[in-house]
């Protein structure tokens, strides 16, 4: 069993890798203190999903992936580089997240309907980290819109 799902845990370890690194990038980058706190706690909360993840994964015999996806550094370069020239950085910055962590919900969604049923129940369990943090970008998102 750990061999048909392990490249779907993969997936989603490596994609919250890359968005929990994204959060740090944009917390070192933002100028609002409040705002930097919260990027800074949804990367905690995303570091915790992917420890699950790679738990969950490993107590099935599975092999987790431990670093993100081979382009997720070249892209938190260019979003460092892109957000630097912008007027309004912070406001950037979030809607970046905000669409890339719509990305991964979207993502673990799909790969919850394509699971087997032990696999789907257990990324069920693990849901309510990835929407306080899917709550958390959608009011960021809607407060610069």
């Amino acid at each position: 069993m750990a061999l048909a799902t392990q490249p779907l845990y993969n997936a989603l370890i490596r994609r919250s890798i890359d968005l929990q690194r994204l959060c740090q990038l944009a917390a070192q980058q933002v100028v609002e203190p409040g705002l930097r706190v919260v990027l800074l706690e949804n990367a905690a909360a995303l570091e915790l999903f992917v420890l699950d993840l790679q738990m969950e994964l490993s107590a099935r015999g599975g092999r987790p992936a431990t670093t993100g996806q081979w382009r997720g550094p070249l892209q938190r370069r260019l979003a460092s580089w892109w957000a630097r020239g912008m007027p309004l950085k912070d406001t950037q910055w979030i809607r970046l997240l905000s669409r890339r962590e719509a990305v991964l919900v979207r993502h673990f969604e799909e790969t919850m309907a394509l699971a087997p049923i032990d696999t789907a129940q257990c990324l069920h369990r693990l849901a309510p980290r990835l929407q306080a943090i899917h709550l958390d970008m959608g009011m960021l998102a809607g407060v610069t819109h």
